[in-house]
């Protein structure tokens, strides 16, 4: 015969039981808050990436491209091979277009008889023998009649390369 305070094996065992599923139960509970508190720490952090890539971003779309101070000062539009147009205002003390552009290094080419080649313009590259697509030198929206390097600046104008496809 049981004792007085002795209980039925089956009630023992649903104690233990239970006392188990409350500790997992409490366990689970602390796991879940500590992985809610750490995506939402990793969700700050992304949200500060973003927001300072999203300024510093707005901030350079801003403002204007402007190099070099001088003492003449024009306007160059470059038209790239997918016909973005990127204005940019000179400020140099060089005598022609194409020594400032040079000095600024927004162009680059090949010097020969005829005067400067440009091949490249804000880092593209247009080489008419390799693949027949040309920079085009326009002043004022009219093709110019004399190379880059012979074209001496003439404050207020605009001066523009234009990528042109073969």
């Amino acid at each position: 015969m049981r004792g007085r305070h002795e209980m039925p094996l089956f009630c023992i065992v649903f104690l233990v039981n239970r006392v188990r599923e409350d500790s997992h139960g409490t366990k689970r509970k602390e796991l879940r808050e500590m992985k809610k508190t750490k995506q939402s720490k990793f969700q700050v952090k992304i949200l500060i990436i973003l927001i300072t890539a999203t300024l510093l971003f707005t901030t350079a779309c801003g403002q204007e491209n402007n190099t070099s101070e001088g003492t003449k000062e024009f306007t160059l539009e470059v038209t790239d091979d997918n016909g973005n147009v990127t204005s940019l205002t000179i400020k140099t003390d060089e005598s022609t277009v194409g020594a400032a552009l040079l000095g600024e290094g927004i162009i680059d080419g090949d010097v020969s008889d005829f005067g400067l080649m440009v091949l490249f313009v804000n880092g593209i590259r247009a080489d008419y023998i390799e693949d027949g697509a040309w920079w085009a030198f326009y002043i004022d929206g009219e093709m110019a009649m004399e190379g880059v390097d012979t074209t001496e600046i003439e404050e207020g104008k605009t001066y523009a390369f234009i990528y042109t496809p073969a």
